[in-house]
């Protein structure tokens, strides 16, 4: 069994109350990380370079932010990256960009490079639903679930949580669960880690089998599922 399972129940009872907080005025809130989700999509003929430069000089990268997930899509998109980034606030993720935009190494030996291997990027913003949950052991398969929530759910949060601790088994782990502020506004982001590529099919068809399933996802307007493999150099393995 692993290691989150048995204590997700408190994860889920603690993230609840944490939102219960939110009517509290701002002054009594602990400042909390946002998270910042980015695609690329890549020029098919230029993958093999843009992933062998990453490999070499990312570490120009990850040491001006942290870094929790980089990942290839494998399945649900093609010459696709996907990566998952941690900010002390908005102002600190400001600090950071400009910070990069001034790093001669980091513009000269990377990005500058990049550029022309990159047909489109997107990104947007998130606040954590509970402590996203690093597995550094080698060999796991992640999933990505973005859902678009609709208008007649105004406690979708706690009912997602409470839905994922159902989903949750021996072979698939959660790893985080996020709200977006800015880009797709009333949308879901849930990271999942399989221990095997074969066992993750089970996944969506206990989300749609289940009766907590079935009812959440009535009000969801949009859904998409991608299925990704980390990176040589992805903290997330």
């Amino acid at each position: 069994m692993l290691p989150i399972v048995p204590s997700f129940s408190q994860k889920v009872a603690n993230s609840i109350k944490a939102m219960n907080l939110l009517h509290r005025p701002m002054s009594s809130k602990a400042a909390q990380p946002i998270y910042e989700l980015r695609t690329y999509n890549l020029v098919p003929k230029e993958v093999g370079n843009f992933m062998a430069l990453s490999k070499e000089k990312f570490h120009l990268r990850t040491g001006h932010s942290v870094l929790l997930g980089y990942w290839t899509t494998e399945l649900g998109g093609l010459n696709q990256v996907v990566h998952l980034w941690q900010y002390d606030s908005y102002a600190h993720r400001a600090g950071v960009r400009a910070k990069l935009g001034g790093d001669q190494e980091w513009q000269a030996e990377y990005f500058q490079k990049i550029l022309p291997w990159l047909q489109h990027q997107d990104n947007l913003t998130l606040e954590s639903l509970i402590d996203p949950v690093e597995n550094s052991t080698e060999g796991g398969t992640y999933e990505i679930w973005q859902l678009g929530i609709g208008p007649n759910n105004a406690d979708w949060k706690i009912s997602l949580l409470e839905l994922a601790k159902t989903l949750q088994g021996d072979q698939t782990q959660l790893c985080g669960a996020f709200s977006s502020v800015f880009g797709p506004m009333g949308s879901a982001v849930l990271i999942w880690r399989h221990q095997d590529l074969d066992s993750a099919p089970k996944l969506q068809d206990n989300l749609f089998k289940s009766s907590k399933g079935q009812q959440f996802m009535t009000n969801v307007m949009t859904r998409q599922s991608k299925i990704l493999a980390p990176t040589p150099f992805s903290p997330w393995k």
